[in-house]
Formats: structure tokens, sequence, C-alpha cells
């Protein structure tokens, strides 16, 4: 192959490289988004996570995420509402931690999302409560968001 057809095949490469969703750089995920949380589960004597609806904000600085559910969701205390993370091409990864009762009981959730187009992601919520004591329990769900 001649020096001119290896200098246009990558030139040709690099341009569909370019050209790909999702290679280009991390998605736009800031603003405000509908979810909907559905199929709950729950694995202890915790009680059942419910499903529901809401609105939740996304700020994004970088790879780096913040994600505040803003309504349909109550969180005690208040920071549980609050997840931080980051965006890996079209994954999403954000969680939280906080001690929730006077009893040293500590909860922790994670979110895992695919985006799936510039307004539409799914994937999963999981939840965990650890009592000092030794008492264990997990819940989650399955999510959309659309915006």
């Amino acid at each position: 192959m001649k020096k001119a057809q290896i200098l246009s095949l990558a030139v040709l490469v690099t341009s569909v490289l370019l050209a790909a969703p999702g290679i280009t750089g991390a998605a736009d995920v800031g603003g405000e988004w509908s979810y909907e949380a559905y199929d709950t589960w729950k694995k202890g004597p915790c009680p059942t996570g419910k499903g529901g609806s809401g609105n939740l904000e996304m700020t994004q600085d970088g790879d780096k995420v913040t994600l505040v559910f803003l309504s349909g969701r109550g969180c005690r205390p208040a920071s549980m509402c609050t997840f931080e993370g980051t965006l890996s091409g079209q994954e999403l990864v954000v969680s939280n931690s906080a001690q929730v009762d006077e009893e040293g009981g500590v909860a922790k959730n994670e979110i895992v999302l695919t985006l799936s187009g510039e307004n539409s992601a799914s994937g999963t919520s999981e939840s965990s409560y650890t009592h000092p004591g030794g008492m264990q329990c997990r819940w989650g769900s399955k999510l959309t968001l659309t915006r």
C-alpha cells in the first residue's frame, strides 16, 4: 500500500471514529428529568420500597455528575436525595450513604443508568440498610428517565 493510500485510510478511520455516538466524549445529562420507579423488590426485614414517579435534576462537570431528587421521593436525612458519581460513555453511576438513625444505622444507595439517547435513560436503583447490631436488608427497583 502506498503512503498516500495509508494516509487516506487513516483519515477515513479517524473521521468515522469521531462521528460515532458515544466516542466523542461524555453525553450531556445536565437539566431536569422525569423518572419512574417500578418492579420493586426487597431482601430482609425492611419494608418494600415503593415505586413512583417525580422529577430530578442533574448537573454535570465533565464526567462528574450530581443527581438530586426534586419530587416523588422521601429522603431522611435530606442529604439522601443527593447522589454523586460519574458518567463514562453512556453509563451513569451515582451513589450516596449516610447514618440515618440514632442507633447508628447506615443506608447506602446506588443508581446505575444507561443513556439510550439525549432524552432517555434506564437502569436500576439499589439501596441497603445496615444496623450496628448486624441486621441488614436491601431493596431496589428499575428506573426510567425522560426529559
